[in-house]
């Protein structure tokens, strides 16, 4: 027994000394506004394969409907690859890629009892010579006008044009493209029931090329008259080759900011300099994500790493592919949250619109820590205007990150809810901790209880290495979050 006592404390002694803390001091612009996001800023994606394989979701299940409220509000696009082999069909045949009246019904049923805005990816292959062919998308709009579904659906067409050519299919001119859009606006202002549809476009992928980004903005200057938002799409690596160090890899933290920054200023540039910046589709590793690595803990650091810069860099908003099932999913195939839902549960529940720049210090090269602020989302939660919440991550697997708030945080208390993976020291776990607690749903419609850790005025939060976590600070009283 003594002799186990002995070896435990070598042990920890030596596990403590392999570890180090670094003071982090965060300074807070809290004078300005540097973003305003949409209230739809967090929102997700289903794939179009869904219909193409037939591997449908059962939208009437109350456990995906309770799911989905919780991320509400959002918009669900419904678009990807399979968008430009689809078709609508009144009624399902031997055809694979077809989308009927009652997956059009469906569709629009569940986002709107869950506080959802659809938005439907048309499919831009089908052509008559260079023109887009529309007749099988008048079908479509004229059913959801008879339905009335147009008030709560909007519209895209097409999918990462850039890799038509790879896909075998016709290449198209950004005239080509945005002739399209401009014939898919006229048919539904021309609808008395869809002429308060919007559009987005041009799901543009590898947006890095010049090439790419001279089709986006003749694109802009062609469809910016009535476009909602321009939309491009962006991963941080091919997800079948990477591994748990990819994800936890602070070198593709610089990659983001530039391709906004890219993004935004050839939106300044165009004819249109007003149109919004969004990402209609988004994740970490294309190609559907990372086997057994993608759905677990690891994957969240880049996921609220895309929240956060997305939204100081100036996007509006950003749709996670995807939603359900998949190894990259928000939700398993047994409608289990994994945890990049837990996470994007309580950024939901506690970030709200309004951004701030944030400033780090005495940190390596590239940063491992990384810390957004926002006022505080006052709808979905119980704090109260003038609260600003404060979300970071720490992808360091040996240093603990101590952050030391200056300015008008320096002598007010905070409320903390910190991440850890379900398995101690597992970036791989399937499950999720916050504030010790392991988050699971307790039934169908009723989620988990939140209590967070109340903090003395003036203390520093200790970071612990591979965790994120959220503060918010209730009686910070900045008046921009009034």
């Amino acid at each position: 027994m003594l002799l186990n006592l002995l070896y435990l404390a070598i042990f920890c002694t030596a596990s403590s000394s392999s570890l180090s803390t670094r003071n982090v001091p965060v300074t807070i612009d809290t004078n300005k506004v540097i973003n305003i996001v949409d209230n739809r800023f967090l929102s997700y994606t289903i794939d179009t394969s869904t219909y193409k394989w037939k591997n449908f979701i059962d939208f009437s299940s109350p456990r995906l409907r309770t799911l989905m409220s919780q991320l509400s509000p959002a918009v669900l696009r419904v678009g990807g690859t399979a968008a430009d082999v689809l078709v609508y069909n009144e009624t399902s045949n031997k055809r694979n890629a077809i989308v009927t009246k009652d997956n059009i019904t469906a569709l629009v049923d569940v986002t709107k009892s869950t506080n959802t805005r659809l938005i439907f990816d048309l499919n831009q292959q089908l052509r008559n010579g260079t023109e887009w062919d529309s007749t099988n998308a008048e079908k479509l709009i004229k059913f959801c006008s008879k339905m009335n579904y147009c008030n709560s659906m909007d519209w895209e067409l097409g999918n990462e044009p850039e890799s038509y050519r790879k896909n075998n299919r016709q290449v198209l001119t950004a005239q080509q493209i945005g002739d399209g859009y401009v014939k898919l606006n006229s048919l539904l202002r021309s609808d008395h029931n869809c002429q308060n549809s919007f559009i987005v476009g041009p799901a543009l992928g590898r947006f890095i090329k010049p090439k790419l980004q001279k089709l986006f903005s003749s694109f802009v200057d062609i469809t910016g008259s009535f476009l909602k938002a321009a939309t491009i799409h962006h991963y941080y690596f091919a997800g079948p080759s990477a591994t748990k160090e990819t994800y936890m890899n602070a070198s593709y933290f610089a990659d983001l900011p530039n391709l906004i920054g890219k993004a935004l200023s050839l939106i300044k540039a165009s004819k249109y300099p007003g149109v919004p910046l969004w990402f209609s589709e988004t994740s970490t590793g294309y190609g559907s994500g990372t086997a057994n690595v993608s759905d677990r803990f690891v994957s969240g650091f880049l996921w609220l790493e895309k929240l956060g810069i997305s939204a100081a860099r100036g996007a509006k908003v950003v749709c996670r592919q995807i939603l359900y099932r998949g190894n990259y999913a928000l939700i398993d195939g047994k409608l289990n949250p994994n945890p990049d839902y837990w996470f994007s549960w309580i950024h939901k529940m506690l970030v709200g619109q309004k951004v701030f720049a944030v400033n780090l210090t005495g940190l390596p090269t590239p940063p491992t820590t990384r810390v957004y602020a926002h006022c505080t989302n006052t709808a979905r939660s119980s704090y109260r205007p003038g609260a600003v919440t404060v979300f970071a991550l720490n992808v360091d697997t040996t240093t603990t990150s101590v952050l030391t708030f200056s300015g008008p945080f320096a002598k007010k208390k905070y409320n903390s809810y910190l991440f850890e993976p379900g398995v101690p020291g597992d970036v791989l776990s399937k499950s999720v901790k916050l504030n010790g607690r392991t988050l699971t749903m307790l039934s169908d419609v009723k989620m988990p209880k939140i209590v967070p850790i109340g903090r003395k005025a003036g203390s520093t939060f200790a970071l612990p290495p591979a965790t994120m976590a959220f503060l918010v600070f209730p009686d910070a009283k900045i008046p921009l979050c009034h």
